[in-house]
């Protein structure tokens, strides 16, 4: 019996296709041999196809361990690839949307009308790549009080910044609807949010000297937090309208490489209680402390508790943290805590900035903010081991 000749065509196998009951209907694309293959809406030419080395497994004599292998061999994602993923069942009812942009509601725009004078009552800051900020709905007035700002605090300068063309539809609509804002953005010289360790401090003050004017103008941060599942660990910020406070002041506490916390920015006599409740509050001790650069205290801590893997030191380091927000979030130092900010990416295993801002009068006398008692000092410090009393006494 003469054997047949096998053509080298690939098909996919049932087991891995879906029924035609259940899969979604999609139109067949058709590729001819020695063209160029359609590429993902993110991915690099460069990146192999999570597909190709999919159907190139034996679905008979491989282990799981194989066809993992075979899955996952050779792939290298930069920070924008994304790789295609079957549908889902949320998917299966749900049209597909041909551009990643805030369209995705048709015709529909995110941001209220504003007549020049009444501003729009939000806006977004997102932390972005190694270098940019992006904005969301900031009304066009305040775009110079940002770039001063970021001078200010990042004296490495700014290389550019400009209104982003995300969507022509979308922006027409815009300008027809009289939206202040739009998308804008600014891109700082070097790489503020990778920095070397000689800038780490003023990266963490480009988000503080920001808050600080925001404040100034009538806008506070409401929250922050991841708006993509992509490789980044960058937050977006919202803000939205409150009372202006004509004499805001933000300070930050930072965590930084294995064992040491900075205070940034704070005043004189906060710095000063925020470091000596450290100091009786860390299990371990202080190895040291001293000042970093100008209006930043750096205090290192006995061990590792940022990278500690066994229970207690978990435990001990979520604890320095409850201690220091205890500490300045008192009614006599008359501050709140604002929130955490993230401005590294994941794999750089940096923690978030903790941001607190001083109450204005109105907002002490209400009694609605801190613990304690206003006209009371905060108990003085007991050290909890013998370490931390060493510590103290330096």
């Amino acid at each position: 019996m003469p054997l047949q000749i096998l053509s080298h065509r690939r098909n996919k196998s049932s087991a891995n296709t879906p029924d035609s009951q259940s899969a979604p209907a999609s139109p067949v694309i058709v590729v001819s041999e020695g063209s160029t293959p359609v590429q993902g809406i993110l991915r690099q030419p460069s990146a192999p196809s999570v597909a190709d080395s999919d159907m190139t497994g034996s679905s008979t004599s491989a282990s799981a361990f194989g066809r993992a292998s075979l899955r996952t061999n050779g792939l290298s994602f930069g920070r924008t690839d994304t790789s295609d993923s079957r549908w889902s069942v949320d998917d299966r009812d749900t049209a597909s949307t041909p551009n990643t942009s805030v369209s995705s509601f048709g015709a529909m725009c995110p941001l209220p009308e504003s007549d020049g004078v009444k501003l729009i009552p939000f806006f977004s800051m997102t932390v972005s790549s190694t270098s940019t900020l992006s904005f969301i709905g900031l009304p066009t007035r305040f775009r110079p009080l940002v770039l001063d700002t970021i001078r200010l605090a990042w004296k490495r300068g700014i290389k550019n910044s400009g209104p982003v063309e995300y969507q022509a539809d979308l922006m027409k609509f815009h300008k027809a609807k009289g939206c202040d804002g739009g998308v804008w953005e600014v891109t700082m010289k070097d790489s503020c949010w990778m920095p070397r360790s000689e800038d780490k401090v003023s990266s963490k003050r480009i988000i503080l000297y920001l808050l600080t004017e925001f404040s100034r103008i009538g806008y506070l941060l409401e929250s922050s937090f991841r708006t993509s599942a992509k490789d980044s660990g960058k937050d977006t910020l919202t803000f939205a309208r409150a009372e202006p406070d004509a004499d805001p002041v933000f300070m930050g506490v930072a965590f930084y490489s294995s064992d040491r916390i900075w205070i940034i920015d704070a005043e004189a006599d906060v710095g000063q209680a925020l470091e000596e409740g450290i100091k009786a509050h860390w299990v371990d001790g202080v190895r040291d402390a001293r000042v970093r650069e100008r209006h930043c205290r750096e205090l290192r801590l006995r061990g590792s508790p940022w990278v500690a893997h066994h229970a207690m030191g978990l435990i001990s380091a979520r604890s320095i943290i409850l201690s220091i927000m205890k500490n300045i979030t008192h009614t006599s130092r008359g501050y709140t805590f604002v929130g955490s900010v993230n401005i590294a990416d994941l794999d750089e295993g940096e923690m978030p900035l903790l941001i607190f801002r001083k109450l204005t009068t109105t907002e002490r006398n209400s009694g609605m903010f801190g613990w304690g008692d206003p006209n009371a000092t905060v108990p003085a410090f007991q050290p909890i081991s013998k370490a931390a009393a060493a510590s103290m006494a330096k």
